[in-house]
């Protein structure tokens, strides 16, 4: 049975909040961390839900392949492979240093859904602001079941791939 907490500061740890322009947090881009004794489980689950939040728009609308290709919403441009720290398996987004509330509260709904659909138990958080390196840490090897999502996506943003 899964059991996730999440770091209740997990956005305020990040950056500077915002009410002016836009209601969220301007500063560096979200980073995600998934603390659990199961590292290969948190590892796919984080990948995947990485995948996921690279469709996420600013007004937390989930927008599918299609979607992305003509709504021209502005969604998060890079993210990074997930890397196994010392602490657990971590990746981040590249938001141009802005993650809109509606935005980042999709995002951590999402990685709450994927830890929780492996049944295991995690603390979802972020590395302390300055920290976020990844040198020298290796690349999760994608699971089987984290490579049928990618191949599943790019079916579905490329209806003509084989």
């Amino acid at each position: 049975m899964a059991n996730v907490t999440v770091d209740p500061d997990i956005f305020e740890s990040q950056g500077e909040r915002s009410e002016g322009i836009f209601d969220g947090w301007e500063g560096p881009s979200p980073f995600f961390l998934v603390i659990s004794d199961e590292t290969d489980k948190a590892a796919e689950a984080l990948h995947v839900a990485i995948g996921r939040c690279m469709r996420v728009d600013g007004n937390g609308n989930e927008l599918s392949a299609a979607e992305m290709a003509t709504t021209g919403e502005y969604t998060a441009n890079y993210c990074s492979p997930v890397s196994l720290t010392d602490r657990g398996p971590m990746a981040s987004l590249d938001t141009n240093g802005e993650l809109p509330r509606a935005m980042a509260e999709t995002m951590l709904r999402i990685l709450v859904e994927e830890v929780e659909a492996r049944g295991i138990t995690a603390y979802l958080t972020t590395p302390p602001l300055g920290s976020e390196s990844t040198a020298g840490c290796p690349e999760w090897e994608e699971s089987e079941a984290g490579l049928a999502w990618l191949a599943y996506e790019r079916a579905n943003a490329d209806p003509d791939w084989p």
